[in-house]
């Protein structure tokens, strides 16, 4: 398991988890990390290649255009053809093997390189060290050999860094994943590779958490389908039903009913109160009789 922690109080790495298994201090949330280290050689090394031809090549292509260019301003169609045919293709392949075989050379001649490799909340690192360095091989990496100084000879065997990468992940834009030789192509922007990460299959699934921990729900990153993290589904938000009590329920009738105006009853001796227009008739029908 590649996935540890950092300890403050221990001072050193321990595993993963809430607690720190030596003294009992509380790890934060975001002390986890992902740290390997892994030898390689450049000339086998498949990314050293594409490092070294992505240059090369589109280099070679300007190279080609603007000689054709400028053969056809002085000259015209004609003279762009003439040069076609003279074997100017044939020559440029030739230049092109010649490149690459001396690409090759100084890839052999670099030697071995350790790469240390570290995942954690701020993004992406990548540390590259050369063990035993010598001039002949700073030489083939178009280093100074003054950089022997800065080699580190306390430990049983000399190593000078050689360089270092950081790349946080707000800085992210893409992200591709070559399973089968576990490696991860981190890209920022979309087009330009940054780092190109080469795990262990210990270490493949320890950093695929973290990766889809810090950037599977961000949409602007381009992401395989396994890094994706699906959004929940929304829920609608519930309406509080109170359950009142039987016999609170039945309290709040009977305040209910108390709270009714209640209509006086009428007295049994008072006459019967007579509309007006009734009251109005009777007296005349009674003061007209004889």
């Amino acid at each position: 398991m590649a996935l540890t922690a950092y300890c403050k109080k221990c001072d050193r790495e321990v595993p993963a988890g809430d607690m720190c298994p030596r003294c009992g201090t509380r790890l934060g949330k975001t002390s986890a990390h992902a740290v390997w280290c892994l030898e390689r050689t450049p000339v086998r090394d498949w990314m050293c290649w594409n490092a070294v031809m992505r240059v090369l090549l589109p280099a070679g292509l300007a190279v080609l255009l603007l000689v054709l260019l400028l053969e056809g301003l002085s000259g015209g169609i004609a003279a762009v053809e003439a040069m076609l045919a003279s074997g100017l293709l044939p020559v440029l392949a030739m230049l092109l093997g010649t490149a690459i075989l001396l690409v090759g050379l100084f890839l052999l001649l670099q030697g071995r390189e350790l790469a240390d490799y570290t995942i954690d909340n701020r993004g992406v690192h990548e540390t590259v060290y050369l063990p035993d360095p010598t001039p002949l091989k700073l030489l083939a990496r178009l280093r100074s050999p003054a950089l022997l100084r800065e080699a580190d000879t306390s430990g049983s065997v000399t190593v000078l860094r050689l360089s270092r990468k950081d790349l946080a992940w707000r800085d992210v834009a893409r992200i591709q994943l070559w399973p089968e030789s576990c490696r991860v192509l981190v890209y920022a922007p979309s087009r330009w590779l940054r780092v190109a990460v080469t795990c262990t299959p210990f270490t493949w699934d320890d950093t695929m958490a973290l990766i889809r921990n810090k950037l599977g729900r961000k949409k602007k990153v381009l992401l395989p389908p396994s890094l994706v993290v699906a959004a929940p589904p929304a829920r609608r938000a519930a309406r509080s039903q109170v359950r009142i009590v039987p016999e609170v329920e039945e309290a709040i009738e009977q305040l209910r009913m108390e709270e009714a105006p209640a209509f006086p009853e009428p007295e049994a001796d008072a006459p019967p109160v007579l509309p007006d227009d009734f009251a109005d008739e009777t007296s005349r029908e009674q003061g007209g009789a004889p």
